[in-house]
């Protein structure tokens, strides 16, 4: 390996470890959250929202708290675990730096990290408060920082919103193709 590649992946886990993470001002990669219930779910933060969490960015996304009823139907940490997740098992997020920190035998492959899309303190998610178990008994309850990380979601398309669209396009297309002016 030369020697610029080895700086850079020594700057990349640098970068990981270090507390003053940059906020990726970008929109949260899609193999940094999973799709349930007609939700998208991001593992946002290693703490309760209001210890830092940074939606600024995000919002125009869609990104936004759960509400106390999505939060009881909230996936488990094992559900974020699928091949081709932005955080290989014991590695870091090579575009964000995002990374799992006191993984657990529960950890036994790749898994979606997106804190580093709503933080500038942190790069990581915290394993073993998800521990397998649903996030809703812990997030947002006052002191519970032990099993806290906190979880975003935003709204998924309905296919027929899709559907709906697409037929739209098409009628417009069919209206602009038959008033095109006669040649002659």
């Amino acid at each position: 390996m030369n020697f610029v590649k080895r700086l850079s992946l020594a700057l990349v886990f640098c970068a990981a470890g270090s507390a003053n993470a940059a906020l990726v001002d970008a929109p949260v990669a899609s193999n940094a959250y999973i799709t349930v219930n007609n939700l998208d779910w991001a593992w946002a933060f290693p703490l309760p929202a209001a210890d830092g969490l940074d939606l600024s960015f995000q919002s125009q996304f869609g990104w936004r708290l759960p509400t106390a009823a999505e939060l009881l139907n909230a996936p488990k940490a094992t559900d974020f675990m699928f091949t081709g997740a932005n955080v290989p098992l014991g590695g870091t997020d090579p575009l964000t730096g995002a990374y799992f920190a006191a993984a657990n035998a529960d950890l036994t492959g790749a898994a979606a990290c997106a804190t580093a899309y709503f933080s500038n303190s942190f790069s990581h998610c915290d394993w073993q408060d998800g521990g397998g178990q649903p996030f809703g008994p812990w997030a947002g309850v006052p002191g519970a920082h032990g099993f806290a990380d906190q979880l975003v979601v935003r709204s998924v398309p309905e296919a027929d919103t899709y559907a709906m669209l697409l037929a739209g396009l098409g009628l417009l297309g069919v209206v602009a193709r038959r008033r095109k002016p006669a040649r002659g």
